[in-house]
């Protein structure tokens, strides 16, 4: 507890027991007494030498203040459903991105790490997918509307609001249709000045890895597939005992380093408080080839010289500087566990790299190899560097002219640029020789906001009023600049000028604005009942005229249940409140001037030019880029919400209950053009998408003896369906390619179908029907389709296929296998979705254990796919295999049900996309488990410090799933665009970069 003279910067601190001493020269002051989750207490010193007081919990339901978008309200107050948590549920686990803060820690929020690649973002989806777009929250930091959180420091934060429901997220516009983030940062008080340090030291453990086959055993395989297929197989191949053995995934996997250390100093007086803050990040991935750096700086400051006249300013820089040589997907950790384990194309040796720096290759000459690249001797001569600067800063002045009139004006800016290159060297390891390539690039983008508001608060007995009016302006230009080309005299060159072929070049320059008008009205009356009316006007450039302009209104409303007479005097209960709302709000975020023709160069090799005389000298030329739509506008999602706020026990345990509608309409669709366009597609205002379901948040706390704990558990059910596409569509396949084979029995082209009365990005494909055990089945199936199709030229499958191959559902019973019989297979979303955290403190001791989990969502496993097909796409080489498909095919002498047979070319289909590749997604994962310790204080304040605490945590400890691959944490796949069709290629599993197990260590040291 702290003890401090009331005006002045002398003050104690208790021990352990309770027990303080201060020595003052006055007996007129007054002693304020303050402790974190009690409420403040002050006492008069009079002539008494012994002061005790005994401090009162506060209610945290009801009197915790919540950032509702342009002000701010008592818990006890809010009308619509928001969520908050604090900066001490932040810092109990050791982050690197603000986004993993918020990830089980509340109802309606689903957080999904994409990949595990130093300074990755996550996936943020706040009740439910309503658009084919993008669905990113809107997040404003500090009042500042649209920045971004990939860069902010998670220490720094005080405290992050989340306004789910469209009447709390309204006031922000055709911004929040996807709900509003509002991160408020620590800033300096008058109370004292505090010196604060916080490292982190971390060991990320090696990753686990796939069982699949050595040398020896593939070239024994391979030399059986090839013995009966007549397939290419390298001469060495016969002699499998001579082969020497590569590990690809033990090659590019390693141990990982991450230390984490802030700096802070906050404090001042009455008139001027001031914060100051620095952090480091430096992260060793745990693949080889990947680190990232952070630095962060911050400064706020308020300045209050007269009562009625304060002003404050934020200022936040970041400067990061990361590489990922080798990251998820097919072109990269996807690639592992397929690759030949032996390679024998270089004479001089057989390893992936020798001491002296000699790297192996496979054969050149040969096509038995599918993927032929050494990408250790790829990626390590790699050279690569992405710097990125972002200044955010706000400043804003308040006028207080009279009572509760408050005048505000708020200006701000947002800078950011980054800048990169890529250079791989020659290299002849390759049977088709590469010329040196190297690429640059280089954005930057400015921003500024401009905002006024009028607040007017005031209590006329029973009745009490809150009015907000306001105007705001916000512009942005980002400049784009990049070449590539091929071809250098020296790999030690860095010159786009010496590029002997230039490839490619673009840039642009582009511009957006928002213009907006809002107001909000909040009635009281009686502390019972609570209405809250918002409405937002905005006017977008990326719209034409005449379709720019929208209106978002809401209204919500609250009854304190318990303040009514029947139920005050009811122990029992000691808080009950009832909540209503309804609200609309927009998404705008499209690409910019989709309603206006656009004109590019394209690359050369587009051939987008011209060739001109008899020297056929080429000139580039511009097309259309797209098909342009004059009638484009914002997307538009209506929500209803109908909640519970009840407190039992003295508010020991309080229970939270909302059941949500979200309706999204007009969301933007690339659909299929007619040929005679020139298009193959383009963007419309189509369909609508419907979001509903349930969230419950119990949180319980309470003390034995001197034992305190809490106990909060959140759950979230979200039922996603489409209910209308565009006019004489009923289903869009997935928008995202994925890199994944398009032709032939063997295709993924088309991997999810989003159907009218189903969710968004449901998996598509063929029901699997065990495995052909023998030639009789086959000719029966045969014979069947040629008597109902009366055509002895077709077959079931294909003429190829054979014993041990895999059989399908004939789901239209025509007797034979087409695209006509897929159906969906299976849904990335979860049925429902949650969090547990138990945290206590006994004596000096704390702990905390937190988990998260996800239940009844599917996996699409192309990385199982993959790990059970041998042959190449289009049959062009081999791959590697499992040892659980080496050892549990279906082969001639020993049947099968579970894997077919090892094939080079699959005419059957059996790798097709089918439920054979879904898997149950379901997990309980143990986020983060911490114990620390913190020092008596008796000891402490001899050397001048008020806290100093030390602990130790491990992050992802278990994970309880029945997923057979690396990770069941699944979201939006690598590569996709999260504006364009990505929520049509989650929940697949390409090869992801792996998480694993960290084991931190670290100190909070205060001064």
């Amino acid at each position: 507890m702290t003890v401090k003279l009331k005006g002045t910067s002398q003050g104690s601190i208790t021990d352990f027991e309770g027990n303080y001493s201060m020595k003052l020269n006055t007996s007129n002051g007054t002693l304020v007494f303050s402790y974190v989750g009690y409420e403040k207490q002050e006492v008069k010193i009079g002539m008494s030498n012994i002061i005790n007081v005994t401090l009162q919990e506060e209610s945290v339901a009801l009197n915790q203040v919540v950032v509702v978008g342009y002000g701010t309200s008592k818990r006890g107050d809010v009308t619509g459903s928001i969520s908050s948590i604090n900066a001490e549920q932040i810092k109990k686990v050791p982050i690197v991105n603000v986004g993993e803060a918020l990830q089980g820690r509340m109802p309606g929020v689903q957080v999904t790490n994409n990949d595990g690649t130093p300074g990755a973002g996550v996936q943020i989806l706040i009740r439910g997918i309503g658009s084919f777009g993008d669905n990113s929250p809107l997040y404003v930091i500090d009042g500042y509307p649209g920045a971004s959180i990939s860069n902010l420091n998670p220490s720094d934060i005080q405290s992050i609001d989340i306004l789910k429901d469209a009447s709390a997220a309204a006031i922000y516009g055709n911004r929040a249709a996807n709900g509003v983030v509002i991160i408020t940062t620590k800033r300096g008080n008058a109370e004292k000045i505090q010196l604060s340090v916080d490292a982190t030291s971390s060991v990320q453990f090696k990753p686990a890895t796939f069982d699949v086959l050595n040398a020896q055993e593939f070239a024994t395989l391979a030399t059986e597939v090839g013995n009966k297929e007549n397939s290419p197989v390298l001469d060495a191949w016969a002699n499998p005992s001579s082969l020497h053995s590569i590990d690809w995934q033990d090659f590019m996997y390693r141990s990982g380093f991450k230390q984490n250390y802030n700096l802070s100093l906050r404090g001042g007086s009455e008139k001027v408080q001031t914060s100051v803050s620095l952090g480091v990040i430096d992260q060793r991935g745990i693949v080889e080839f990947s680190n990232y750096k952070r630095y962060n700086a911050a400064l706020t400051q308020d300045y209050k010289p007269l009562k009625w006249l304060k002003s404050s300013t934020n200022l936040r820089y970041a400067y990061t500087d990361n590489k990922t040589v080798f990251g998820s997907g097919q072109g990269g950790i996807g690639r592992l566990a397929k690759l030949i384990p032996t390679m024998t194309g270089n004479p001089l040796t057989d390893e992936v790299e020798t001491a002296d720096g000699v790297f192996g290759y496979y054969d050149k000459n040969a096509n038995a190899v599918r993927d032929n690249e050494n990408i250790y001797a790829r990626s390590k001569l790699n050279d690569k560097k992405n710097i990125s600067h972002n200044l955010i800063a706000n400043t804003s002045l308040e006028i207080v002219p009279i009572k509760g009139l408050t005048l505000k004006t708020n200006f701000g800016i947002n800078y950011g640029a980054s800048s990169g290159y890529n250079f791989n060297p020659y290299d002849d390891r390759v049977p088709v020789t590469r010329l040196a390539t190297y690429q640059q690039s280089a954005t930057n983008s400015f921003e500024y906001l401009w905002e006024n508001t009028v607040n007017y608060s005031n209590t006329f007995g029973v009745h009490n009023i809150d009015v907000l009016g306001g105007i705001s302006i916000q512009e942005n230009t980002a400049r784009n600049m990049s070449v590539y080309g091929e071809g250098l005299s020296s790999d030690g060159l860095r010159n786009l000028g010496a590029l002997q072929t230039t490839r490619d070049i673009t840039g642009y320059q582009q511009t957006w604005s928002l213009a907006s008008q809002f107001a909000r009205l909040t009635y009281k009356y009686a502390e019972r009942y609570i209405l809250t009316g918002t409405v937002r006007r905005d006017g977008s450039s990326r719209f034409k005229r005449g379709n720019r302009w929208g209106v978002f209104p809401s209204v919500s409303a609250a009854w304190r249940v318990k303040e009514e007479g029947f139920l005050k005097d009811f122990d029992l209960i000691s808080n009950l409140k009832l909540r209503a709302s309804y609200g609309e709000a927009g998404n705008q975020n499209i690409g910019l001037f989709q309603y206006e023709s656009s004109y590019t160069t394209g690359k050369r090799t587009s051939n987008h030019g011209y060739v001109f005389g008899q020297n056929k000298t080429y000139v580039d030329g511009m097309v259309q880029s797209y098909l342009p739509n004059s009638d484009l506008k914002w997307e538009t999602s209506k929500q209803t919400d109908i909640g519970v706020d009840l407190g039992l026990f003295d508010n020991k345990l309080m229970i939270i209950a909302d059941y949500y509608i979200k309706k999204s309409s007009d969301f933007l669709l690339n659909i299929q053009m007619p040929a005679q366009t020139g298009f193959t597609s383009a963007t419309r205002n189509v369909g609508s998408v419907k979001n509903y379901g349930f969230e419950f948040n119990i949180d319980y706390r309470n003390n034995i003896k001197k034992l305190k704990y809490s106990i909060n558990a959140n759950l979230t059910t979200v039922k996603n369906k489409i209910e209308e596409l565009s006019p004489g569509k009923d289903a869009v396949a997935n928008l995202q390619s994925l890199g994944f084979p398009t032709t032939g029995n063997t295709s993924w082209a088309v991997f999810s179908m989003s159907r009218v009365g189903g969710p968004i990005g449901e998996f598509y494909g063929f029901q699997a029907d065990g495995i052909i055990q023998s030639q009789a089945e086959i000719d029966a199936l045969n014979a069947n389709a040629r008597k109902l199709n009366n055509d002895n030229d077709i077959w079931y499958i294909a003429s190829g296929t054979a014993p041990g191959d895999r059989k399908f559902v004939d789901q239209n019973k025509d007797g034979i296998i087409t695209d006509e019989d897929r159906v969906p297979i299976g849904s990335p979303l979860p049925k429902f979705y949650g969090g547990i955290n138990l945290s206590g403190q006994y004596k000096n001791f704390d702990f905390n254990l937190f988990f998260n989990y996800s239940v009844g969502n599917k996996i699409l496993n192309f990385v199982k796919r993959n790990l059970i097909s041998m042959g190449g796409e289009g049959s062009i080489g081999l791959e590697n295999v499992s040892k659980d498909f080496y050892y549990n095919r279906w082969t001639e002498n020993k049947s099968s049900n579970k894997y077919p047979r090892a094939v080079w070319s699959d005419v059957n289909g059996n790798s097709r996309v089918s439920d054979a590749f879904v898997e149950n997604g379901s997990y309980l994962r143990a986020k983060n488990i911490e114990i620390g310790y913190t020092l008596p204080t008796k000891l402490t304040q001899k050397a001048n410090i008020s806290r100093l605490r030390f602990f130790a945590s491990i992050q992802n400890l278990f994970t309880i799933t029945g997923y057979s691959g690396m990770d069941p944490e699944i979201g939006q796949s690598a590569g996709t665009s999260s504006t364009d069709g990505g929520v049509t290629a989650s929940g697949i599993d390409t090869g992801i970069y792996p998480y694993s197990k960290y084991l931190s260590f670290g100190l909070n040291l205060e001064f």
